[in-house]
């Protein structure tokens, strides 16, 4: 299951990607102005939502450190599967799953508390029964 910061990066991604064709803002028209003389409707694509949170988390992923930045970018917003991503970025499969994972709970610590991952610790980190 995805994390809610996982979502958000998707949709991140899809604004990047330019599937938001419209600006960031209120719509440039309204729902009256797309009616056709007809009384019908037209098809519009898909529309994201741009939000503050989205905005915020743009912001946030400026500020990451150069390399999970690119690895970010090139996970939520670069077509193509994962292999042509690790050629692309000059990085191993591991080091670029860890530098997405430690991205993921950079940004979910600075979105706050909707975006926060839980802390798991594996069993072969606690020393006693006394801390489970």
């Amino acid at each position: 299951m995805k994390s809610n910061i996982e979502v958000l990066l998707g949709e991140w991604g899809a604004w990047k990607r330019g599937e938001n064709r419209s600006s960031l803002g209120y719509p440039g028209q309204s729902a009256f102005q797309r009616m056709r003389v007809d009384g019908q409707r037209r098809a519009d694509p898909y529309a994201l939502m741009v939000d503050d949170d989205l905005r915020k988390v743009d912001e946030h992923i400026a500020r990451l450190f150069p390399e999970a930045h690119v690895v970010v970018v090139a996970h939520y917003v670069w077509p193509g599967p994962v292999k042509t991503k690790l050629d692309r970025v000059k990085a191993t499969r591991t080091r670029y799953y860890d530098l997405l994972e430690m991205a993921h709970k950079q940004l979910s610590h600075w979105m706050g508390e909707r975006y926060q991952i839980p802390c798991v610790v594996p069993a072969e980190f606690i020393l006693s029964g006394h801390l489970v």
